[in-house]
């Protein structure tokens, strides 16, 4: 679960949770209110016939309506003496039985009237609640007991509808709740957003890029500033490591050329032990494999500099087919059948030089690592939706998923003893990349263990430059 749902999450709970309190706390207030009011007009109204029945001595009480302050038709009312004979009942009586609940003072009762016989404010299920109250008093040293009820079907009613009506304020506000926090939750985390975003941009192509600092000083202000110092602290490791390699390959490059010509020259020499011309012949392929890898450093170190490239029409088709016709001795020698298939004007806006050495690095890549015997080399470009896509597909062992996110890194060899063997330097699929990205390409690289590897490079077409 990401951060912006769980603040959501816990902002939208916490409010649920106080809404509840909250609405439960004002629908009980609501709620004894009425019952307290109906208490009190019950007990007022027992004490007046009450007092009727002492002024009437005792005897069956003959109600005076007027002296009283509400009518007795609109309560159910039973007077008893101590033996529980009747000495007055309300005509609500005649209707319905409510029990008497001895050690309760005041509780409700539902009882079904028919709407037929009274309207007491009954539903569809002609049910009745009532509020029951119980008074006992003594009288002329005699006990009698009076229980008088009202019908509250409607106070009932308007409870469970306001009731209903809280729920729905609740969910509503629950709602309301869930989409202001989402909002908070994602203005509160945008400064983490945009930070994460500049973080993932900034790679070894831009490391002069930094987070911009805001006014306020509080953590988010923190954290910029610290991931600044660490890309400052990479900037500077990586700068100087590219000036190292630049700089120790320019170092070695002009003595390593003199140490070729000077074993070329004893090469010549006609009278040399054979053992001897070994040996020499052995040092110089080393010493080309080491010039090789130099002169490879340079390129890359200089392309990983370049930002910019200066672009002429090329139809990438026809300088294929140039550099194919220079390695047509080298197919021959290895027994690599070779296949192409090519538009017709496959241009791209290019740096003619760099895209030779990019088909140069990829051919030689295929060649390198093709099959031993009855090896193939399939070569392909054709122009889809404004870009020219260039296929250089090889017979050779599968690779790997591992490998594959890999094989465009400097030095990385899938097969590090045939590369050795074969004067590989780990830098020639590292350079294509980089010249690629110079276009404003793409490359990747794909195996199938039908025994095909292809590497597609996508560049864009002379329209879309």
């Amino acid at each position: 679960m990401k951060i912006r749902q769980k603040i959501t999450l816990w902002i939208s709970i916490t409010t649920l949770i106080a809404a509840v309190s909250f609405s439960s706390f004002v629908f009980l207030e609501m709620i004894e209110q009425p019952y307290y009011l109906i208490d009190s007009e019950l007990k007022h109204m027992a004490a007046a016939l009450l007092g009727q029945f002492q002024h009437n001595a005792g005897q069956a009480l003959t109600v005076d309506e007027k002296s009283l302050p509400y009518p007795t038709a609109k309560y159910w009312i039973k007077l008893m003496d101590s033996k529980g004979a009747t000495l007055f009942a309300s005509a609500m009586t005649g209707y319905t039985d409510i029990p008497l609940l001895p050690l309760k003072k005041t509780y409700n009762v539902e009882k079904v009237i028919p709407r037929e016989k009274i309207q007491l404010g009954q539903g569809d299920s002609d049910q009745v609640a009532f509020r029951v109250r119980v008074v006992s008093a003594t009288l002329n040293n005699a006990g009698y007991t009076m229980v008088i009820a009202k019908p509250i079907e409607e106070l009932e009613e308007e409870m469970r509808e306001l009731l209903h009506e809280l729920g729905a304020i609740l969910i509503t506000c629950f709602i309301l709740g869930v989409l202001f926090s989402y909002n908070l939750a994602g203005r509160i985390l945008q400064p983490i957003v945009t930070i994460n975003r500049l973080v993932r941009e900034i790679n070894e192509k831009s490391l002069d890029k930094r987070i911009p600092l805001g006014k306020s000083k509080d953590e988010l202000y923190t954290l910029s500033v610290s991931l600044n110092q660490m890309f400052d602290r990479l900037q500077n490791s990586f700068t100087r490591q590219k000036d190292f390699i630049a700089s120790a390959s320019h170092e070695l490059k002009n003595p390593i050329a003199l140490l070729l010509l000077s074993q070329e020259e004893l090469l010549q020499t006609p009278d040399l032990p054979d053992h001897v011309r070994d040996d020499l012949a052995s040092q110089h392929n080393s010493l080309q494999r080491m010039n090789r890898l130099i002169r490879n450093l340079l390129d890359l170190s200089g392309l990983e500099q370049q930002t910019a490239l200066a672009r002429e029409q090329v139809d990438l088709a026809e300088l294929a087919e140039q550099v194919l016709e220079d390695y047509r001795e080298v197919l021959a020698a290895s027994l690599i059948a070779l296949e192409t298939d090519f538009e017709a004007e496959l241009y791209v806006q290019g740096d003619q030089e760099k895209l030779r050495r990019l088909l140069i690095n990829l051919i030689d890549n295929a060649i390198r690592y093709n099959r031993k015997t009855a090896g193939r080399l399939r070569i392909a470009g054709e122009k889809k939706m404004h870009a020219v896509h260039l296929s250089v597909s090889n017979t050779g062992p599968y690779v790997v998923q591992e490998d594959i996110s890999r094989i465009f890194e400097q030095f990385y060899r899938v097969e590090k003893s045939r590369s050795t063997q074969f004067g590989g330097s780990g830098l020639g699929l590292a350079i294509a990349k980089r010249i690629v990205e110079l276009h404003g390409g793409e490359i990747c690289f794909t195996s199938r263990e039908d025994g095909w590897n292809t590497i597609t490079v996508r560049l864009p077409g002379k329209e879309s430059v």
